[in-house]
């Protein structure tokens, strides 16, 4: 095994997800890249009545825009500190990690990552939602599972 994708969040399991990621490229020597996708806010949009298109349609006002821009900076800062300690405790255990955030819906990022950084091995957690809640927004572990180019280790909730 050369190289394995850990897929992280800004959750409290994150830390596990990583520290079971780091576990198995220690055992096989091998390289780590850390990921960190950024989805898409739903966040920012007023919804509002336009008589010229006949029909209630999302009208973001700038305040909106300026609040949700803010957000995304705040989101990307904090996602790469949290990449750079991750990748110092990897450097601590003498484990070679590249660091990587991008933003979008996160199973086809992950996947789409895999792929690029020829992983041999994605590990992902994956939260406790109802089937409900799974039915109507997805699941990110799910996708991947059926998406993946590589193997996938799915990391329950300790």
């Amino acid at each position: 095994m050369q190289k394995i994708l850990i897929a992280t969040g800004d959750s409290p399991q994150s830390q596990h997800i990583f520290e079971t990621g780091l576990m198995f490229a220690e055992k096989l020597g091998a390289q780590m890249a850390i990921l960190h996708v950024i989805s898409p806010m739903q966040t920012g949009l007023e919804l509002g009545s336009n008589p010229g298109l006949g029909s209630i349609s999302p009208i973001a006002s700038d305040l909106a825009i300026a609040r949700v821009q803010t957000e995304w900076q705040d989101e990307e800062r904090l996602g790469t500190e949290r990449l750079q300690l991750f990748a110092q405790q990897a450097q601590a255990q003498r484990v070679p990690a590249e660091i990587l955030q991008n933003f979008g819906d996160a199973g086809r990022v992950i996947c789409e990552t895999a792929t690029a950084v020829a992983a041999d091995l994605i590990v992902i957690g994956s939260h406790q939602k109802s089937r409900l809640s799974e039915i109507l927004l997805g699941s990110t572990s799910s996708y991947v599972l059926h998406h993946a180019p590589c193997s996938v280790m799915v990391v329950r909730e300790p």
